[in-house]
């Protein structure tokens, strides 16, 4: 069966909250508009901001019963069909009671009505808060029932999870005792379960997967275009490494023979965690159905160096609302001595700044990568674009200490075990003072995060 999500940030289900709790014990109502993204494991509704509705449109609003008046229904569906999204009806219960007969034929004639002014893939749901917990559902076309929600998850200073699913009864690999330890058998169960991708596997980014692997995630996308050089100092490679029994798979055809790095670290995951399911991509994330493989994705990993993809990864995660962890790590030498190093990880998603916000992409380095290599020859001999073909100075044990700090804050938005001190924006590493600060930016209001947050399919994704 199909699963079926609703993803919302912490903010936007406050705000729902309160307006649907505002006159408990009487029920209270509210919208909210939302995409939809589509993936080869059911779809996502994307909540993308809340619509309050005015008091004086209650017309019937009691214990029991909650009725709007048609200026209020009218205004949602000009909001709708101006936005080109679907729509979520809110409401309230004074109790823990599920959606009543009045509900059901309200919700009904609401969304079939709705319908007819909708794009064709745009959700329309519903939303039940009670104190203490909430529910949801799904309305299809020419479906005379609704489907409830598998899962409601929001994404604040950790990603909390609404579901019927029981907690008390998973099996726990005694490997991972000592992490049952600090993070709980649910806790575990979280990290097991979570869908993860790497886009990026060189310094930061193979530091990133074996810690993912020994954490035990058990299904982890990689994706990196780029062959192996022996000059990559990458966690699970080797200058030869036809003579590591476990890689015999490869065989050098001749002098000349090149191995992905994708491939390289997926084997050796495979040797950390016999069971893990892995997928390696050896090509761009720039290109669109590479992009599109994210979709199902819970957890992102941005570690390339690329500003090209960077920008395509940070368009997804505010679109598609998916939780990404930015990983970055830059060294400046002058006469073989470490003049300045700095790491950055970046916690993105939906009401958080993203990577334009904070000045992180330049639009000029972007046109210089897309550039064919030719090109980009000529016209850095003109002077017209930046030389980004130097390679940059790379030490190990810094790319690992940054690693460590995203896989952490991975942990820390799948347990919150940080507790107040959990919502990071963003981590800055001094290499030559030893100092992690946080940081953090305001959000420019006129940013492609604001634009395309919650739109999943119904928007276009800049790819190739």
């Amino acid at each position: 069966m199909a699963r079926i999500r609703l993803k919302i940030t912490q903010q936007d289900f406050q705000q729902l909250q309160s307006l649907v709790f505002a006159n408990l014990p009487r029920e209270a109502g509210a919208f909210a508009l939302a995409g939809i993204a589509k993936t080869d494991l059911g779809f996502d509704i994307l909540v993308r901001r809340h619509v309050e509705i005015p008091q004086e449109l209650f017309r019937v609003q009691t214990e029991v019963r909650l009725e709007v008046e048609p200026r209020a229904v009218n205004g949602m569906i000009a909001l709708c069909e101006s936005n080109q999204l679907g729509a979520v009806m809110c409401h309230s219960h004074p109790s823990d009671f599920p959606y009543s007969l009045s509900d059901d034929y309200g919700e009904k004639s609401l969304f079939d009505t709705m319908r007819n002014f909708l794009p064709v893939q745009a959700p329309t749901a519903s939303l039940l808060f009670f104190p203490g917990g909430v529910r949801g559902r799904v309305w299809l076309p020419n479906q005379t029932t609704p489907i409830p929600i598998d899962e409601i998850i929001v994404l604040g200073s950790s990603v909390h999870r609404y579901s019927d699913a029981q907690t008390s009864s998973f099996q726990i690999d005694e490997q991972y005792d000592r992490q049952v330890r600090a993070f709980g058998t649910y806790g575990q169960h979280l990290i097991g379960g979570s869908h993860v991708a790497i886009v990026g596997v060189g310094g930061t980014g193979s530091s990133v997967a074996e810690q993912l692997a020994r954490l035990g995630v058990k299904d982890i996308l990689l994706i990196d275009p780029d062959d192996f050089e022996t000059t990559n100092r990458m966690y699970g490679t080797f200058d030869t490494p036809v003579k590591k029994h476990w890689w015999q798979f490869w065989k050098r055809v001749s002098a000349s023979y090149s191995y992905k790095k994708v491939d390289l670290i997926a084997a050796h995951l495979r040797h950390i965690s016999p069971d893990i399911h892995i997928e390696a991509i050896p090509q761009s994330i720039v290109q669109g159905s590479v992009a599109k493989r994210l979709l199902d994705r819970d957890f992102i990993f941005l570690c390339t160096d690329e500003h090209w993809g960077r920008s395509v990864v940070n368009q997804v995660a505010y679109q598609y609302m998916i939780p990404t962890i930015n990983v970055g790590m830059a060294i400046t030498t002058e006469n073989s001595a470490i003049e300045s190093g700095v790491g950055v990880v970046d916690v993105l998603f939906p009401d958080k700044a993203c990577l334009w916000c904070k000045q992180y992409l330049s639009s000029k380095r972007i046109a210089a990568e897309s550039m064919p290599k030719a090109d980009r020859r000529d016209r850095l001999k003109e002077g017209y674009v930046e030389n980004i073909d130097t390679t940059q100075p790379s030490v190990i044990s810094i790319n690992t200490t940054v690693a460590g700090l995203a896989v952490t804050q991975f942990l820390q938005l799948l347990t919150g075990f940080q507790g107040n001190f959990g919502d990071v924006e963003r981590l800055n590493y001094n290499v030559l003072e030893s100092r992690v600060t946080r940081g953090k930016t305001q959000i420019d209001t006129s940013c492609i995060c604001k634009k395309v947050k919650g739109k999943g399919d119904l928007h276009h994704l800049n790819t190739t």
